[in-house]
């Protein structure tokens, strides 16, 4: 869950998922482990919902995803949020439709928020995603990978052989920073590509 900043290109040198993600586990993923640990050891449910819902980052700050989103409408989604029976909860996948039956109504809040949500809750209720959830950037990374489309989530068996080295929380990060990267390598494989029919 890091800010999903795209990382900078070096225009010299065609990327690889390989290194991709190679540097997202040297880069990010021990960050990424940092922030959650933050949700999981809250002392309640209602601390780490109140927290996750907020976007409160360990420091007191907000979680940049969301800090456009009005205070009012972040309260308001933890209200809601906090009324919710969590009790037969078993994957994060039943967590994530909790949570974004119960955020969807309120105006201002978006996929994002709601993934992010649901996987602050999920690391207290020690729930982590079993897919790859598309939102925003991290869609537009999976369509460089060719697997961009109308659905929401997707399995980590549709994914190349280098991304299998990451859970399917870090490849939704992994593909959010680098989704420039990722076109870049897209673009030079079309281009190899197309030299080998000529």
């Amino acid at each position: 869950m890091n800010p999903c900043q795209p990382a900078k290109s070096d225009s010299r040198a065609t990327p690889t998922l390989e290194g991709l993600v190679a540097a997202y586990l040297r880069d990010h993923a021990d960050g990424e482990a940092r922030y959650l640990r933050f949700y999981e050891i809250q002392k309640t449910l209602p601390d780490a919902i109140t927290k996750a819902a907020l976007a409160e980052l360990p420091n007191g700050g907000r979680f940049s995803h969301q800090w456009r989103i009005p205070g009012p409408v972040l309260a308001q989604a933890r209200d809601t949020l906090l009324k919710l029976d969590y009790s037969t909860v078993r994957t994060f996948a039943e967590l994530y439709e909790k949570v974004a039956a119960a955020l969807r109504p309120i105006r201002g809040i978006g996929l994002l928020t709601i993934y992010d949500t649901a996987h602050r809750i999920g690391a207290f209720l020690k729930l982590s995603p079993e897919q790859v959830y598309l939102h925003a950037g991290v869609r537009t990374g999976a369509k460089a990978l060719g697997l961009g489309d109308w659905r929401a989530k997707l399995s980590m068996s549709v994914f190349p052989q280098e991304f299998q080295r990451l859970r399917p929380e870090q490849v939704e990060d992994c593909l959010c920073i680098y989704k420039n990267q990722l076109h870049a390598w897209r673009k030079a494989q079309r281009k190899a590509h197309n030299g080998e029919n000529l």
